[in-house]
């Protein structure tokens, strides 16, 4: 009975209006969600933003990672900014004779030893005893193939005698003869052996590059030479273009 009269009070004041959230209540809700709103957008901005920098560290390391690996691959590369300043130890017969002053002017740091006459057999023997002494340098740069034939086997010992130092092989111009294909079969096999084509330029300059015999390098020339072998150096083991 208690409960029948309850229902009817509650029934006649109207069950809508015993529900309904008071104006104030509402507005805090409201001033609530608008807060929470506020911070996830903010908390969604701040995530991003450490994305961001985590990813951008994360590049940062690895680029790092990746120049630390690449230097000590190539310690000559985080010795040197130039091929100038390193110690370049030529071994070659009478067209690095003729070059040699030029040599020594690009190559202050430089060793060159060259004769007239001399045969790959001789520079052999010459890289040997520098490399006994410990004398090869930075790098070696080659030019023998004035006076003998260049046989693969030649080539293989000569990379083996100079370890692992960069190699760096003249072409030949004047002579007939396969000792340029045969130089460069071997050393295509080898990361740190290198073709330097003077052939192709001095042929491409030959009445201001080569001497009245077809075969040494003018003054001009010279200089040209040992540009080329900087250029080359420059190139290959530091990467300059």
């Amino acid at each position: 009975m208690i409960l029948t009269v309850f229902m009817a009070v509650m029934f006649g004041l109207g069950v809508r209006s015993f529900f309904v959230v008071p104006p104030e209540a509402k507005r805090e809700a409201e001033e609530i969600e608008e807060m929470l709103r506020r911070q996830q957008e903010e908390e969604e901005a701040r995530k991003k933003a450490l994305q961001e920098e985590l990813a951008r560290k994360a590049a940062e390391e690895a680029e790092q990672r990746r120049i630390e690996e690449e230097l000590a691959a190539n310690p000559l590369k985080a010795k040197y900014t130039d091929a100038a300043e390193m110690t370049v130890v030529g071994i070659g017969d009478s067209v690095m004779l003729a070059a040699s002053d030029a040599l020594y002017e690009a190559f202050p740091n430089g060793y060159f030893d060259a004769v007239f006459g001399r045969t790959i057999y001789d520079g052999k023997k010459v890289a040997a005893s520098l490399a006994q002494q410990d004398t090869l340098g930075d790098v070696v740069v080659f030019s023998l193939g004035a006076n003998s034939y260049i046989e693969e086997a030649d080539v293989e010992e000569l990379i083996q005698t100079c370890g692992d130092r960069p190699t760096f092989w003249l072409t030949t111009f004047g002579v007939t003869n396969d000792s340029n294909e045969k130089t460069e079969r071997v050393i295509s096999r080898y990361d740190k052996a290198y073709m330097i084509d003077w052939g192709s330029l001095a042929a491409e300059h030959i009445n201001t590059y080569i001497l009245a015999d077809g075969l040494h390098p003018t003054a001009e020339g010279s200089r040209a030479y040992a540009q080329l072998i900087h250029d080359t150096i420059n190139e290959q083991v530091l990467g300059k273009s």
